[in-house]
Protein backbone atom coordinates (compact mmCIF):
# COMPACT_ATOMS: atom_id res chain seq x y z
CA UNK A 1 0.00 0.00 0.00
CA UNK A 2 1.65 3.25 -1.24
CA UNK A 3 2.54 5.72 2.12
CA UNK A 4 0.93 8.84 0.19
CA UNK A 5 2.50 11.21 2.56
CA UNK A 6 1.18 14.74 2.81
CA UNK A 7 2.87 17.96 2.90
CA UNK A 8 2.73 18.63 6.02
CA UNK A 9 4.84 15.46 6.62
CA UNK A 10 7.37 16.23 4.09
CA UNK A 11 7.72 19.81 5.83
CA UNK A 12 8.18 18.53 9.46
CA UNK A 13 10.62 15.99 7.41
CA UNK A 14 12.86 19.00 6.48
CA UNK A 15 12.83 20.82 9.20
CA UNK A 16 14.72 17.52 11.00
CA UNK A 17 16.87 17.37 8.26
CA UNK A 18 17.83 20.97 9.04
CA UNK A 19 17.41 20.69 12.97
CA UNK A 20 21.03 21.40 14.64
CA UNK A 21 20.17 20.67 18.03
CA UNK A 22 19.03 17.69 19.17
CA UNK A 23 15.62 19.17 20.88
CA UNK A 24 15.31 20.71 17.33
CA UNK A 25 15.09 16.84 15.80
CA UNK A 26 13.42 15.86 18.70
CA UNK A 27 10.23 18.00 17.94
CA UNK A 28 10.42 17.60 14.35
CA UNK A 29 9.95 14.03 14.40
CA UNK A 30 7.34 14.19 16.97
CA UNK A 31 5.55 16.92 14.64
CA UNK A 32 6.29 14.21 12.02
CA UNK A 33 4.63 11.56 13.87
CA UNK A 34 1.43 13.68 14.66
CA UNK A 35 0.64 14.40 11.05
CA UNK A 36 1.82 11.08 9.01
CA UNK A 37 -1.44 9.35 7.65
CA UNK A 38 -2.39 6.91 9.82
CA UNK A 39 -2.75 3.41 7.68
CA UNK A 40 -1.37 0.34 6.93
CA UNK A 41 0.87 1.99 4.41
CA UNK A 42 2.80 3.95 6.78
CA UNK A 43 3.47 1.59 9.55
CA UNK A 44 7.14 0.67 9.00
CA UNK A 45 7.77 4.53 8.70
CA UNK A 46 5.52 5.04 12.08
CA UNK A 47 7.78 2.35 13.64
CA UNK A 48 10.49 3.69 12.16
CA UNK A 49 10.13 7.66 13.43
CA UNK A 50 8.74 6.36 17.06
CA UNK A 51 12.14 4.14 17.10
CA UNK A 52 14.04 7.51 16.23
CA UNK A 53 12.37 9.53 18.39
CA UNK A 54 13.04 7.10 21.64
CA UNK A 55 16.52 6.63 21.11
CA UNK A 56 17.27 10.66 20.83
CA UNK A 57 15.13 11.09 23.74
CA UNK A 58 17.12 8.70 26.08
CA UNK A 59 20.11 10.22 24.18
CA UNK A 60 19.66 13.41 25.08
CA UNK A 61 18.62 12.79 28.63
CA UNK A 62 21.97 11.13 29.03
CA UNK A 63 24.03 13.98 27.83
CA UNK A 64 22.07 16.19 30.09
CA UNK A 65 22.56 14.05 32.98
CA UNK A 66 26.27 14.11 31.54
CA UNK A 67 26.92 17.38 30.84
CA UNK A 68 25.75 17.97 34.76
CA UNK A 69 28.23 15.93 36.28
CA UNK A 70 31.38 17.05 33.93
CA UNK A 71 31.15 19.86 31.02
CA UNK A 72 33.34 19.53 28.53
CA UNK A 73 33.53 23.13 26.91
CA UNK A 74 35.65 20.89 24.26
CA UNK A 75 32.31 18.84 23.13
CA UNK A 76 30.70 20.71 20.12
CA UNK A 77 28.12 19.46 18.10
CA UNK A 78 28.89 19.67 14.41
CA UNK A 79 26.54 21.57 12.51
CA UNK A 80 26.60 22.81 8.93
CA UNK A 81 28.18 20.73 6.27
CA UNK A 82 31.04 20.76 7.54
CA UNK A 83 33.40 21.36 10.27
CA UNK A 84 36.76 22.97 10.48
CA UNK A 85 39.13 23.81 13.28
CA UNK A 86 40.64 27.48 13.83
CA UNK A 87 44.13 27.13 15.28
CA UNK A 88 47.13 28.84 16.18
CA UNK A 89 49.64 30.79 18.12
CA UNK A 90 47.97 33.93 20.37
CA UNK A 91 47.47 36.92 18.77
CA UNK A 92 47.73 35.74 15.66
CA UNK A 93 43.91 36.90 14.48
CA UNK A 94 41.53 33.36 14.91
CA UNK A 95 39.02 35.12 16.27
CA UNK A 96 38.93 38.04 13.88
CA UNK A 97 38.66 35.48 11.16
CA UNK A 98 35.80 33.64 12.85
CA UNK A 99 34.86 37.24 13.57
CA UNK A 100 34.48 38.23 8.93
CA UNK A 101 33.53 34.86 8.32
CA UNK A 102 30.97 34.00 10.16
CA UNK A 103 27.68 35.25 12.81
CA UNK A 104 29.86 34.72 15.37
CA UNK A 105 31.37 37.95 17.85
CA UNK A 106 33.97 35.95 19.82
CA UNK A 107 35.80 38.20 21.71
CA UNK A 108 38.82 40.48 19.80
CA UNK A 109 41.78 42.08 20.93
CA UNK A 110 45.58 43.09 20.88
CA UNK A 111 46.53 40.59 23.68
CA UNK A 112 46.82 36.98 23.61
CA UNK A 113 44.99 34.43 25.08
CA UNK A 114 41.80 36.51 23.91
CA UNK A 115 40.03 33.00 23.29
CA UNK A 116 39.75 30.83 26.79
CA UNK A 117 37.47 28.55 25.25
CA UNK A 118 36.22 26.72 21.75
CA UNK A 119 33.27 29.58 19.99
CA UNK A 120 31.84 28.25 17.46
CA UNK A 121 30.21 29.84 13.98
CA UNK A 122 28.62 29.33 10.89
CA UNK A 123 29.95 30.60 7.93
CA UNK A 124 28.01 31.35 4.65
CA UNK A 125 28.99 30.02 1.23
CA UNK A 126 26.42 30.28 -1.55
CA UNK A 127 23.15 28.02 -0.16
CA UNK A 128 25.14 25.86 2.69
CA UNK A 129 26.99 26.45 5.85
CA UNK A 130 29.95 25.65 7.23
CA UNK A 131 30.97 25.24 10.52
CA UNK A 132 34.14 27.08 11.76
CA UNK A 133 35.37 26.69 15.67
CA UNK A 134 38.01 29.17 17.26
CA UNK A 135 40.15 27.13 19.55
CA UNK A 136 42.32 28.95 22.49
CA UNK A 137 45.58 29.54 21.06
CA UNK A 138 48.23 26.67 21.06
CA UNK A 139 50.76 28.72 23.01
CA UNK A 140 53.30 25.66 24.24
CA UNK A 141 54.50 22.46 22.60
CA UNK A 142 51.39 20.25 24.06
CA UNK A 143 47.46 20.36 24.16
CA UNK A 144 45.09 18.93 26.42
CA UNK A 145 43.38 15.72 25.82
CA UNK A 146 40.02 17.80 25.42
CA UNK A 147 41.28 20.02 23.25
CA UNK A 148 43.12 17.23 21.07
CA UNK A 149 39.99 14.84 20.87
CA UNK A 150 37.75 17.65 19.83
CA UNK A 151 40.04 18.56 16.87
CA UNK A 152 40.39 14.86 15.69
CA UNK A 153 36.43 15.16 15.78
CA UNK A 154 36.30 18.25 12.67
CA UNK A 155 36.60 17.73 9.18
CA UNK A 156 39.92 20.42 8.32
CA UNK A 157 41.56 23.06 9.73
CA UNK A 158 42.76 26.62 9.55
CA UNK A 159 46.10 27.26 10.81
CA UNK A 160 46.16 31.15 11.03
CA UNK A 161 49.56 32.81 11.49
CA UNK A 162 50.57 36.53 11.81
CA UNK A 163 53.45 36.96 9.19
CA UNK A 164 53.92 40.44 10.36
CA UNK A 165 55.28 39.01 13.84
CA UNK A 166 59.44 38.53 13.89
CA UNK A 167 58.47 35.21 15.52
CA UNK A 168 56.22 33.76 13.46
CA UNK A 169 58.42 30.97 12.74
CA UNK A 170 58.68 30.30 16.14
CA UNK A 171 55.30 30.16 16.79
CA UNK A 172 54.06 28.02 13.43
CA UNK A 173 56.84 25.42 14.82
CA UNK A 174 55.26 25.60 18.19
CA UNK A 175 51.87 24.51 17.06
CA UNK A 176 53.23 21.84 14.88
CA UNK A 177 54.87 20.59 17.35
CA UNK A 178 51.92 20.36 19.83
CA UNK A 179 49.53 18.67 17.08
CA UNK A 180 52.25 16.14 16.61
CA UNK A 181 52.71 15.15 20.75
CA UNK A 182 48.94 14.55 20.89
CA UNK A 183 49.59 12.71 17.14
CA UNK A 184 47.55 14.91 14.98
CA UNK A 185 49.62 15.69 11.44
CA UNK A 186 48.56 17.57 8.57
CA UNK A 187 50.86 15.09 6.35
CA UNK A 188 50.56 11.41 5.78
CA UNK A 189 49.88 9.76 9.12
CA UNK A 190 52.81 7.11 10.47
CA UNK A 191 50.54 4.61 11.34
CA UNK A 192 46.31 4.34 12.47
CA UNK A 193 47.29 5.78 16.09
CA UNK A 194 47.83 8.95 14.36
CA UNK A 195 45.30 11.84 13.15
CA UNK A 196 45.83 13.55 9.66
CA UNK A 197 43.30 15.85 8.08
CA UNK A 198 43.32 18.28 5.55
CA UNK A 199 44.60 21.96 6.53
CA UNK A 200 45.20 25.58 5.26
CA UNK A 201 47.76 28.02 6.73
CA UNK A 202 45.98 31.39 6.86
CA UNK A 203 48.77 33.54 6.16
CA UNK A 204 47.11 37.23 7.74
CA UNK A 205 48.19 40.48 7.76
CA UNK A 206 50.39 40.49 3.96
CA UNK A 207 48.94 43.77 3.63
CA UNK A 208 52.56 45.43 3.84
CA UNK A 209 56.18 44.43 3.08
CA UNK A 210 57.78 43.11 5.99
CA UNK A 211 54.58 40.32 6.72
CA UNK A 212 55.33 39.46 2.49
CA UNK A 213 58.76 38.94 3.56
CA UNK A 214 58.20 36.87 6.34
CA UNK A 215 55.69 34.77 4.45
CA UNK A 216 58.57 33.82 1.96
CA UNK A 217 60.54 32.86 4.76
CA UNK A 218 58.21 30.96 6.33
CA UNK A 219 57.63 28.91 3.11
CA UNK A 220 60.72 28.29 2.53
CA UNK A 221 61.46 26.17 5.64
CA UNK A 222 57.29 24.86 5.60
CA UNK A 223 56.59 24.72 1.92
CA UNK A 224 56.79 20.78 1.40
CA UNK A 225 54.41 20.53 4.43
CA UNK A 226 51.91 23.61 4.33
CA UNK A 227 49.71 24.75 1.91
CA UNK A 228 49.72 28.87 2.54
CA UNK A 229 46.49 31.01 1.68
CA UNK A 230 47.65 34.55 2.25
CA UNK A 231 45.12 36.90 3.55
CA UNK A 232 44.17 40.68 4.79
CA UNK A 233 41.56 39.91 7.11
CA UNK A 234 41.00 43.58 8.01
CA UNK A 235 42.71 45.49 4.88
CA UNK A 236 41.49 43.56 2.12
CA UNK A 237 37.62 42.48 1.68
CA UNK A 238 38.58 40.68 -1.65
CA UNK A 239 40.88 38.19 0.23
CA UNK A 240 38.63 37.47 2.70
CA UNK A 241 35.58 36.32 0.12
CA UNK A 242 38.58 34.14 -1.95
CA UNK A 243 38.83 32.54 1.23
CA UNK A 244 35.52 31.50 1.94
CA UNK A 245 35.37 29.51 -1.64
CA UNK A 246 38.87 27.72 -0.70
CA UNK A 247 37.45 26.60 2.59
CA UNK A 248 34.50 25.03 0.84
CA UNK A 249 36.69 23.51 -1.43
CA UNK A 250 38.95 21.82 1.80
CA UNK A 251 36.19 19.93 3.07
CA UNK A 252 35.61 18.33 -0.20
CA UNK A 253 32.25 18.45 -0.23
CA UNK A 254 29.29 18.79 -3.10
CA UNK A 255 25.38 20.36 -2.78
CA UNK A 256 23.10 17.75 -4.52
CA UNK A 257 19.67 19.00 -4.90
CA UNK A 258 16.22 16.42 -4.77
CA UNK A 259 13.46 16.54 -7.13
CA UNK A 260 10.03 14.60 -7.73
CA UNK A 261 9.22 13.39 -10.90
CA UNK A 262 7.21 16.06 -12.54
CA UNK A 263 8.24 18.45 -10.00
CA UNK A 264 10.75 21.48 -10.22
CA UNK A 265 13.78 21.01 -7.89
CA UNK A 266 14.03 22.21 -4.48
CA UNK A 267 17.28 24.62 -5.30
CA UNK A 268 17.00 26.11 -1.69
CA UNK A 269 17.83 22.94 0.40
CA UNK A 270 20.74 21.32 -0.75
CA UNK A 271 22.10 17.65 0.77
CA UNK A 272 25.68 18.05 1.32
CA UNK A 273 27.42 14.83 1.09
CA UNK A 274 31.09 13.93 0.88
CA UNK A 275 32.95 14.24 -2.59
CA UNK A 276 32.93 10.74 -4.36
CA UNK A 277 29.21 10.00 -2.88
CA UNK A 278 26.70 8.38 -5.37
CA UNK A 279 23.39 8.25 -5.56
CA UNK A 280 23.09 5.57 -3.47
CA UNK A 281 24.39 7.94 -0.76
CA UNK A 282 22.32 10.38 -1.71
CA UNK A 283 19.23 8.09 -1.30
CA UNK A 284 20.86 7.31 2.49
CA UNK A 285 20.70 10.39 3.71
CA UNK A 286 17.24 10.77 2.37
CA UNK A 287 16.09 8.07 4.10
CA UNK A 288 16.99 4.88 4.14
CA UNK A 289 13.51 2.93 2.72
CA UNK A 290 14.10 5.18 -0.30
CA UNK A 291 17.82 3.85 -0.10
CA UNK A 292 16.34 0.13 -0.05
CA UNK A 293 14.11 0.46 -2.63
CA UNK A 294 16.02 2.77 -5.06
CA UNK A 295 16.30 1.14 -8.48
CA UNK A 296 17.17 3.98 -10.72
CA UNK A 297 17.80 7.78 -10.78
CA UNK A 298 17.59 10.74 -13.47
CA UNK A 299 20.03 13.12 -13.01
CA UNK A 300 20.74 17.10 -14.35
CA UNK A 301 24.24 18.98 -14.44
CA UNK A 302 27.63 16.30 -14.53
CA UNK A 303 25.26 13.89 -16.93
CA UNK A 304 26.00 13.89 -20.40
CA UNK A 305 22.36 14.86 -21.23
CA UNK A 306 19.88 16.52 -19.01
CA UNK A 307 17.52 13.77 -17.48
CA UNK A 308 19.94 11.40 -18.13
CA UNK A 309 19.17 7.83 -16.57
CA UNK A 310 21.96 6.56 -14.11
CA UNK A 311 22.35 2.91 -12.07
CA UNK A 312 22.49 3.77 -8.08
CA UNK A 313 26.44 3.41 -8.27
CA UNK A 314 26.86 6.70 -10.41
CA UNK A 315 29.46 9.06 -8.85
CA UNK A 316 27.48 12.54 -7.73
CA UNK A 317 29.28 15.98 -8.48
CA UNK A 318 28.70 19.43 -6.92
CA UNK A 319 25.09 21.04 -7.69
CA UNK A 320 23.70 17.64 -9.54
CA UNK A 321 20.23 17.77 -9.85
CA UNK A 322 18.89 14.13 -8.98
CA UNK A 323 15.31 12.14 -9.44
CA UNK A 324 15.60 9.28 -7.59
CA UNK A 325 13.25 6.22 -9.00
CA UNK A 326 12.16 3.31 -6.56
Amino acid sequence: MPANLSPAYFEAEQKYKNARTSEEKLAALEEMLSVIPKHKGTEKLQGDIKSRISKLKKQTARDKQSRGKTYDPFLIEKAGGAQVAVIGPPNSGKSTLLHVLTNARPEVGDYPFTTHQPSPGMMDYEDIQIQLIDFPPIAFPEIEGNFSNALRRTDAALLVIDVHSDKVLEELETVLTALEKARITFTSPPDSTWHSFKSLVIANKCENPHGRENLEVVKEFFSSRLTFFPVSLLQNPASVENLRTRIFQLVEVIRVYSKKPGEPPDLERPFVLKRGSTVLNLASAIHKDIAHNLKTARIWGSAKFDGQRVTVDHQLEDKDIVEIQS
